[in-house]
């Protein structure tokens, strides 16, 4: 079972604000590169509501951070 994934919206915000399970540290192992921009994207990320805990985040402020890691990747989706 291969747990590479592609840096879509829904993966990226089920990789990132998922509960951390061994599950998940297992596609952050697999998935280096992806992990790498989530990281870089978090240090200076400004969500549009503007709440500053990751916790209380809105779905949309969840949405902007992943399409900030799609640009940080370079990854442009053909369906969105």
């Amino acid at each position: 079972m291969s747990v590479v994934i592609k840096p879509t919206v829904n993966n990226i915000i089920n990789l990132w604000f998922a509960e951390d399970t061994p599950i998940r540290q297992y596609k952050i192992k697999l998935n280096p590169d992806l992990w790498v921009a989530c990281q870089h994207i978090h240090q200076d990320f400004c969500p549009p509501s503007k709440i500053r805990e990751v916790e209380r985040y809105r779905k949309s402020d969840k949405v902007a951070f992943a399409k900030a890691v799609q640009q940080q990747l370079g990854y442009l989706p053909s369906d969105n």
